[in-house]
Parts: structure tokens; sequence; C-alpha cells
């Protein structure tokens, strides 16, 4: 990657030459995601390792333009979600690959280097699926990773987190039991060194300028840029929006003379259908999955809306288990808490002289009433709770829920201070307490504890 950075710089053809030589030197991963069962097979690769190398096909798909090494990166991705897929949108991964169990750790570093990689690859491929993926992980697996002040972080985290403690769990590694504490250095090091790349990475990739000698808007957060276009054209962009919170996206286009050029917009696969205006004018209604291009003549002061609506939807995960869904965010159960700094003293002192501990104070043993696809909005009442805020990521802030229904289920328990293995869905003969339960979901980022991969369970009548 590096090589091929300076040789666009440069033109220096000797780096191409490198570039091939340290691509033999390395690991095939184009080989491994398209020929082998690297993907489904516990411990084969560590998490990290595979979150770096996952882009390493389509580095060397700029200089080898061939169909194999798209073909390696699709099949890489599909088969992590098939085999080891999660619903804050990475893996089982707490140190090497660890299926697909929602107790099953994610290591932050794992977030980071993913989101870098998915990064790397929609700045070459310009596939909107990469752009939802990137959005997948930002907005929930990063978020919940870290403290409010960034001085504090969690080494793995879980899909199902019920409990925080210091504990030895059924990891691939524990460090001293304290991987899933919030810490200084909780778990290992590395991700107090690697987690603060995430947002600044996911900033430099909101823009880019296009070969068709356009500009484009490929992921979607609050921001401003200044890019240069051929022809001596500079235009600077001012977007407005509280997504992934809201679904309406403001931008200003003011370019630096009149000027014709194509403005790129993404409409995500779990849109079925946007909107866009262009100074106020209906211009274009899209369907989702797909990169729209808007061709005209630009002048300062421009206005593009770009209304995104978003729908509750369910995704299937480890034994029949659903996430409950609204655009890029997945929705977890709110959990009461109460948490405890501990005085560290089990370990040397550059482990970190303390670290907290969070234990629920509310059930969640909760399984979902299982509710046929055009009756999700009734089932799952999604509001505004409180006005977005600069730092949402908390179950304070969280600025939107999802209230529903759901009973709880007896014989789902802790288990080693994880919730229990998830109960199988859907099952006939699962004992349920009869009554049903008012719960609350709020985004997956914005908890501490939480379910986000639950079982469904039968009506009474059903039976």
């Amino acid at each position: 990657m590096v090589v091929y950075w300076l040789y666009n710089i440069t033109g220096e053809e000797f780096l191409l030459d490198l570039g091939d030589l340290i691509h033999r030197q390395t690991f095939d991963y184009t080989h491994a995601f398209l020929n082998t069962d690297l993907l489904s097979t516990t411990g084969s690769i560590h998490c990290v390792n595979l979150a770096q190398g996952i882009k390493a096909p389509l580095i060397y798909f700029q200089h080898h333009p061939e169909q194999k090494y798209l073909d390696a990166t699709k099949k890489g991705f599909a088969d992590i979600r098939k085999f080891n897929g999660m619903a804050h949108g990475l893996y089982g991964g707490d140190e090497a690959l660890h299926g697909n169990d929602p107790t099953q750790g994610s290591e932050l570093c794992s977030a980071v280097e993913m989101m870098f990689s998915l990064e790397s690859i929609l700045e070459i491929t310009g596939d909107a699926g990469y752009a939802d993926m990137l959005e997948k992980v930002a907005f929930n697996a990063l978020p919940t990773q870290a403290s409010d002040d960034f001085m504090t972080r969690q080494y793995f985290q879980q899909a199902n987190q019920v409990m925080m403690t210091r504990h030895q769990r059924n990891f691939d590694v524990n460090h001293g039991g304290t991987d899933l504490c919030m810490g200084l250095l909780t778990g290992y090091p590395c991700c107090t060194s690697n987690m603060h790349q995430g947002w600044p990475k996911f900033v430099q990739n909101l823009w880019y300028a296009t070969a068709d000698k356009g500009i484009a808007a490929l992921a979607y957060s609050a921001s401003e840029a200044n890019i240069d276009l051929p022809g001596g054209v500079r235009v600077a962009v001012k977007e407005e929006t509280s997504y992934p919170f809201e679904e309406t996206i403001r931008f200003t286009v003011n370019p630096t003379a009149k000027a014709v050029f194509p403005f790129h917009l993404r409409i995500p696969a779990w849109c079925k259908k946007g909107a866009i205006k262009v100074n106020g004018k209906r211009w274009l209604e899209p369907e989702g999955n797909q990169i729209v291009k808007l061709t005209r003549e630009w002048e300062k002061g421009d206005i593009v809306e770009l209304t995104l609506p978003m729908h509750i939807f369910k995704s299937t995960w480890a034994e029949n288990s659903i996430s409950v869904e609204r655009g890029p965010l997945t929705y977890a159960l709110k959990i009461g808490e109460t948490s405890k700094l501990v005085k560290n003293d089990k370990d040397p002192v550059d482990y970190g002289a303390s670290y907290t501990e969070i234990r629920p104070t509310t059930p969640w043993n909760y399984g979902l009433i299982l509710t046929p696809d055009s009756k999700l909005e009734e089932q799952y009442k999604w509001e505004v709770v409180k006005p977005f805020s600069h730092y949402p990521w908390n179950p304070e802030n969280a600025p939107s829920r999802i209230k529903t229904r759901a009973r709880r289920i007896p014989s789902w328990g802790l288990y080693n201070e994880m919730a229990g293995p998830v109960p199988y869905s859907v099952t006939y003969q699962l004992e349920t307490e009869d009554k049903e339960e008012d719960i609350v979901l709020i985004p997956y980022g914005c908890t501490n504890l939480r379910i986000s991969q639950f079982p469904v369970i039968r009506k009474k009548q059903d039976f």
C-alpha cells in the first residue's frame, strides 16, 4: 500500500516491481479467501491481521486489475458474515477467529483496522456496499468500546454483553481476566495505541475527488471539505446532518466559479428509495444500493438535500437470533447498570492503576415476539427522545429509542459472568414468562451493557 502511494507521487517504475515482490513474499489472502476454509475455521487467523489483510487483494488490484481480486474480497466478507458475523458489524475474534456466538469477543483494534480497510477498499472500488459496511462498524462497534473522554477503553466487546467484570471467559486469550473491563491498559495495551485512528480516518474518507472530475460523498457525517478539481476550480462543500440519527443530509456547494461537474451520492442498501432535491426542487428518487450522479452547472450557494428514509428491519444471526435495525444503526436492549472503579492491586503497575467494572441492575433475558416483516413498524415503535448532542454515544445521551414488548426466558441466565448460550429460535416449547413486558432498545453504540442478538419466541396462541 505504501509503495503504491509513493509511486503515485514519483512515478518511478521500480516501485511497481517492488510492489510485486512484496505481494509474492506475504500471505496470499486472495488464495485464502477463494480456495481455503480459512474463515470457517476457529483459530485460523488473528482477528486484527484479518481486519488489516482483507484489503490486500484490492490494494494489489490497483496494479493488476483482475477479476479474481474483486471476487476474493467479496467472498472474504461473505464468509466472515456467515461463519463469524455479529450484529455490531464485526465478528468473533478474541485474538484468533472464534465463530459467531454473541458472547465471543471482538477486539477494538479489529474495529479501527477494519474501518481503515473498508475505507481503502471503498476508495478503490467505489462500491456502495463497502460504505454500508463501514458505517455499520463506525456507528455501532466503534463508539461503544471507548469512554467519552477516550481515557479508557475496552479490549473486547460482546454483542450480548451483560457484565463487564474481571473474570476468565471463553476467549481465545485472557489477559488476567480484564478484557471486558474499561481501563487505560486492560486486556492488552495495543488498543490504547490504536483506537485513535478510528474517527480521524473516517473523517478523511467522507469526501472524494472522482475519476470523472467530480466530487463524491460516500459515507455521511457533518463535515466540511475543500476539493480541488481539474481546471483550477475549488469546491468548498459543507455537510449538515445528525445522521445516522436522522434521515436528511443537507449539502451546501460553493465552487470558486460556475462549473459543470458531477456530484456523486451513495444510496445505502437498507434504503428502499431515497429522495434528492437541488435548490428545493425534486431531482431524483433513486432506489437503494447504488451511487447516483448529479451533473449540472454548479454555482455558489447551491443546496443539495438528500433524504434517506429509514425503516425497521431485522437480521438473523447465530441460533436464529435476530437483531433489530433501523438505517445503519443496530438497536440493543437498554440495561440498567451500576459501575465500580476497582483499584488494580493484582497486575504490574504498567497495566494501569485502576479499571471500571459494570454490572446489570435490570433483567436482560428477554425473547422478542415473532413478528412478520410486514408488521415490524407496529411491533417496534421508534421515537426521538432528546436533541442530538455533540457526543451521543452513551446511554444518557441516546437520541432515539425503540419500544417493544417481550417476554423473559427463565432458563436463559448467567453463565461464567456472561449471558448463557442464546436459546435457539424459534421453538414451540421454550418456557417463557406469561407476562409480556415493555422494553426499550437504544442504538448499540450508546450502550455499555446490552442484548443485541435476541432469541425469538412465539405468542402463546401460536402454540
